[in-house]
């Protein structure tokens, strides 16, 4: 009974996730009629990868398994790039006359980001009950807090302006070298504080798995005393 409060408490975190990342998407690309069904899709894939790594959680005994599964479901969760009739599909249902022809491409990554980051947090959560559950360490290298920090600053309307800015440039764009130069800066700093964060996480685990058993305790003289004239 605990495991399944603790798989439904993931899950509601998993789809908490991915929700805030596709409101964030969907609020950028001014998002319309066709939202109804992204979110839909985003919570039906999240529901559905959770209750793959509930059967690999029940099945496997080794956790680089929980590894496989969750590069087996980022594989999927990158489906819509090869499903373009169905984005189109989708697509039909904008209402929005601002966003013709860049429809397809908005709802790919409303698709696509919550669903990777769904799949990330899950794979996290499951392997750490699936090591606790085993008596084993449950630290992991991965940057969990440069990943955070990264999803903050990356999906919110300053952030993703910033991205947008800087993956559209378009000609006479003299602010252009200035958004580039922001958005690399930030990139650069991403990556020396995930590296900062894996060397810690590296040292600390190094150091549990490393660390003798504790010795036992030697007893006192007055424990021997007292233990002779004991009667028992």
């Amino acid at each position: 009974m605990a495991a399944v409060f603790a798989f439904l408490g993931m899950l509601l975190i998993s789809i908490l996730v991915a929700l805030l990342a596709a409101l964030q998407l969907g609020d950028f690309f001014n998002a319309s009629g066709e939202f109804g069904l992204v979110i839909l899709s985003v919570v039906a894939f999240t529901s559905v990868s959770l209750a793959v790594f509930a059967l690999a959680y029940r099945v496997t005994r080794r956790v680089g398994v929980l590894t496989v599964v969750a590069l087996a479901l980022g594989i999927v969760a990158l489906a819509p790039l090869a499903l373009p009739g169905l984005i189109q599909k989708i697509a039909d249902r904008s209402h929005n006359p601002y966003t013709v022809g860049v429809e397809n491409t908005s709802i790919t990554l409303e698709l696509i980001v919550p669903a990777l980051l769904a799949v990330l947090v899950q794979w996290g959560l499951v392997r750490r009950h699936w090591l606790r559950a085993r008596g084993d360490e449950g630290l992991t290298r991965w940057p969990w807090v440069t990943t955070a920090v990264a999803g903050l600053v990356t999906l919110n309307p300053i952030g993703l302006a910033f991205l947008g800015g800087t993956l559209n440039r378009s000609g006479g764009d003299l602010l252009w070298e200035f958004v580039a130069t922001v958005t690399g800066a930030g990139f650069a700093a991403l990556l020396v504080m995930a590296w900062v964060e894996c060397y810690i996480r590296e040292r600390m685990l190094n150091r549990r798995l490393g660390a003798p058993p504790p010795a036992p305790r030697e007893a006192a003289p007055d424990e021997f005393k007292s233990a002779k004239e004991s009667p028992l």
